[in-house]
């Protein structure tokens, strides 16, 4: 059986875990803790990074989206990512606007108020984060046009690529109010029993 080498709180393995559970794809975790990483890392990914899945021959893939890219490719029940190379390209770029757009700038706002007293802040960076937060839901709302579905009219790995971001951004007093769509997707893919799956995830390695 493959392996997953993940952290629990990573919002790139969690993308992992609910893309194998979504299409019902076995694997063994290895859930890692920050600090104590494992000693056999090094050797699966010279970056130190995880997730990284380790194939049923022990060849290891690292990255969250070459993982997705490697399953799509290697297994062929439930595949998520569209043939028609348009629509391929675009659950892309719903998975970058997902990341660079939305999740990256609420990390980095994380890092600049944790442990700070808002007057502490660097308040121009900080609106400048938020604004591209609020942007990058703008666009999201702007692609599902209406739809469930972020392309086409079934659930892809788009949908999937924005689902932690989606789910977290009224912590930061970002109103899905105004996303109606969003809001929606969001109460929708919280609801899958792969994402429930993904957030506890109770497999072990053994």
């Amino acid at each position: 059986m493959p392996t997953l080498y993940h952290f629990q709180d990573c919002p790139y393995c969690f993308k992992v875990r609910l893309y194998a559970h979504e299409r019902g794809i076995e694997f063994a975790s290895a859930t890692c803790q920050r600090g104590a990483l494992p000693p056999e890392l090094p050797s699966l990914n010279p970056l130190m990074r995880l997730p990284v899945w380790v194939n049923d021959e022990g060849k290891p893939v690292f990255g969250s989206v070459a993982i997705v890219d490697y399953l799509e490719a290697t297994v062929e029940a439930g595949r998520l990512l569209p043939s028609e190379p348009l629509a391929r390209a675009r659950c892309w770029m719903a998975d970058e606007i997902a990341d660079v757009g939305l999740l990256q700038p609420l990390l980095e706002v994380d890092r600049l108020t944790r442990g700070k007293e808002p007057g502490e802040w660097d308040l121009k960076r900080w609106k400048a984060l938020m604004a591209r937060a609020r942007q990058a839901l703008d666009v999201l709302e702007a692609l599902l046009g209406g739809r469930d579905w972020l392309i086409g009219g079934a659930l892809s790995y788009a949908d999937l690529a924005v689902a932690l971001p989606i789910s977290v951004v009224e912590r930061y007093g970002l109103d899905l109010a105004g996303h109606p769509g969003l809001k929606s997707l969001s109460e929708r893919l919280e609801r899958r029993s792969s994402t429930l799956a993904a957030r506890k995830e109770p497999q072990s390695a053994g």
